[in-house]
């Protein structure tokens, strides 16, 4: 068995200008649990976890699954667009909340299978034994979840569902058709900005150690990899549409087609982008802009 290891994936896409230091992002710390002694552990846990973690009525899938749920969508011209990411979730998740989170749905949805008290203590002990390697030397994480535990996003889930329900219900303003992604927010808010900001300081106070920041847009905004934007429809009235959003540090880096791959899979790359494309774009127009981009650059190089 090898032991644990701490690695940094740089978040090349936020702007330069947040970054801690000019030439050296922000980094998202994964502790990589190949090969680990803990390894078919996790997985085991998280066979039990992941079935319950996409309960909850704020649940996104994937980007195809957010598109049906909003595109089409009658909405208010007035209304704002909003979108929020959760400030380092995995980092600054309790464990004893955690272990209470999980306890808590395995008694909602009872499963005469499921061995309720044997999987608490094995989440307990990966949690509180959760050693890693870094630069030769060896440390003991004390707070949060790794990014690299099978059962990490599906706790991650079930962490938040609590936030995700007084979200929805308990403040005197309710957003319409909340939904998250992991760590990832979109809501449409009918009220003022100076409202939103009393929503943000409420959902800030919900869970210690759980923020987020607001960014909220009258007409268009960004999710996941799509822009949600309001459009009218036949009738005349303000409704949902989609394309496809590239991140401005989006080098469209695919597989350079070259003599040492077969011809048919480049062909696959660019027919799957197109396909991906045809399903996020809401307008013909906006497909085609879409497919212009990535072809000029993939002719470019």
């Amino acid at each position: 068995m090898d032991s644990r290891y701490l690695y940094i994936l740089p978040k090349i896409h936020k702007p330069r200008s947040s970054w801690p230091y000019p030439f050296m992002p922000a980094g998202r710390p994964i502790v990589s649990d190949s090969a680990s002694e803990s390894v078919r552990v996790c997985e085991y846990i998280d066979h039990f976890l992941q079935p319950l973690s996409t309960l909850h009525p704020s649940y996104l899938k994937d980007t195809c699954d957010f598109i049906n749920k909003v595109k089409g969508q009658v909405v208010d011209p007035d209304w704002f667009l909003i979108s929020a990411d959760v400030e380092s979730l995995y980092t600054n998740m309790k464990i004893d909340l955690i272990l209470q989170s999980v306890a808590d749905i395995f008694a909602e949805h009872p499963h005469p299978e499921r061995n309720d008290e044997l999987i608490l203590k094995l989440l307990r002990i990966t949690l509180e034994n959760n050693d890693f390697e870094f630069n030769g030397k060896f440390y003991l994480q004390i707070c949060g979840i790794t990014m690299g535990r099978k059962f990490a996003p599906s706790c991650a889930n079930i962490y938040l569902r609590r936030f995700d329900y007084s979200a929805m219900n308990d403040f005197h303003i309710k957003p319409l058709l909340y939904g998250r992604f992991l760590d990832d927010i979109f809501a449409l808010w009918p009220g003022t900005l100076a409202e939103l900001e009393e929503y943000e300081k409420f959902l800030n106070n919900l869970i210690p150690g759980i923020k987020v920041k607001f960014t909220a847009r009258k007409r268009i905004i960004e999710f996941l990899d799509t822009h949600i934007y309001k459009s009218k429809d036949d009738t005349g009235r303000c409704v949902l549409a989609t394309k496809v959003y590239f991140k401005p540090t989006d080098t469209h880096q695919l597989l350079h087609k070259c003599p040492f791959h077969p011809r048919h899979t480049f062909r696959g790359i660019i027919k799957s982008k197109f396909i991906r494309f045809k399903k996020i774009a809401t307008t013909r127009w906006d497909y085609e802009q879409a497919c212009a981009t990535l072809i000029r650059v993939l002719t470019t190089r």
